[in-house]
């Protein structure tokens, strides 16, 4: 199992103040962060990176967090990583739909450090035990 610091975990907001949160949280816990601001630009960065977990907001212009989930799983079928949705939104009908686009997880904003922390903590032992097929 690779050290710590040499796990990347990405961040998809398009708010950037969102992405400093993040990579704040995820660095103090030892871990590499990058962020990007879309779906189509986590899709471009999974070409020639592989991140342990995808922190993933739902509500972007463009192409929205459950579509680009749906990319991941669909384009990448041997990325063993979890999708973690960032997300205000709550509702039974939000969380069957992000599991069903290819989602593990949930963490609501505004973002409580621990509670993301938990949550890394959890998926980044649970890597090899992904379901990856959508």
């Amino acid at each position: 199992m690779p050290a710590v610091n040499d796990l990347l975990i990405v961040g998809v907001d398009d708010d950037p103040k969102s992405l400093v949160l993040l990579k704040r949280i995820v660095e103090s816990g030892g871990y590499k962060f990058q962020g990007v601001s879309s779906g189509k630009d986590l899709l471009k960065l999974l070409k020639s990176e592989t991140p342990r977990i995808i922190l993933l907001d739902i509500m972007m212009p463009g192409m929205n967090g459950f579509e680009a989930a749906l990319h991941v799983r669909t384009e990448f079928p041997n990325l063993a990583c979890a999708i973690v949705y960032v997300t205000a939104r709550q509702s039974e009908e939000d969380l069957r739909g992000g599991v069903a686009a290819g989602g593990n997880d949930f963490v609501l904003k505004p973002v409580n450090r621990e509670k993301l922390m938990s949550r890394v903590e959890k998926w980044v032992g649970r890597a090899h035990t992904i379901q990856t097929a959508v």
